[in-house]
C-alpha cells in the first residue's frame, strides 16, 4: 500500500511539473490512506479502555493510587490513536455516539467556532 501511494504521488507531481504548474499545494492526500472512518469516530474509538482505569480509580482507597489510574486512563486514549492512516474529514455539524460495555458513553459533534 504505501509503494502504490508513493507512486500515485510522483505521478501526480510529475503531471504539474510537465504542466509547468509548479504549485505543488494542491496535490489531493491519497485516498488509499485513508481509514474508513471518520475524525470523530477515531476519536470516540480511542477512549475504549478509558472508562475501565476510572472504574478501577473509583475503587481505589489510596489518593495517590486513584490518581495513577486516571493518569493511566487519560494515557491511553493516545495508544489505539497512534496510526499511520488519516481518519477521513467530518462533515460540519457531524455527531457520533460510542457506548462502552460497562455502560458509559461518548459523545462526539463537530462544531466551527468562529
Amino acid at each position: 500500500m504505501i509503494r502504490s501511494t508513493g507512486v500515485e504521488l510522483i505521478k501526480q507531481i510529475g503531471k504539474k511539473i510537465i504542466s509547468g504548474d509548479f504549485n505543488l499545494t494542491t496535490i489531493s492526500f491519497p485516498i488509499k490512506c485513508m481509514i474508513p472512518l471518520t475524525i470523530l469516530q477515531a476519536i470516540g474509538k480511542s477512549y475504549f479502555n478509558f472508562p475501565v482505569y476510572l472504574n478501577l480509580a473509583s475503587i481505589q482507597q489510596d489518593p495517590l493510587e486513584r490518581f495513577k489510574f486516571i493518569i493511566v486512563a487519560s494515557l491511553s486514549c493516545y495508544f489505539k490513536s497512534s496510526h499511520f492512516l488519516k481518519p477521513m474529514n467530518s462533515i460540519l455539524g457531524e455527531t457520533y455516539e460510542t457506548a462502552f460495555s460497562d455502560g458509559s458513553k461518548v459523545f462526539n459533534k463537530l462544531i466551527r467556532f468562529i
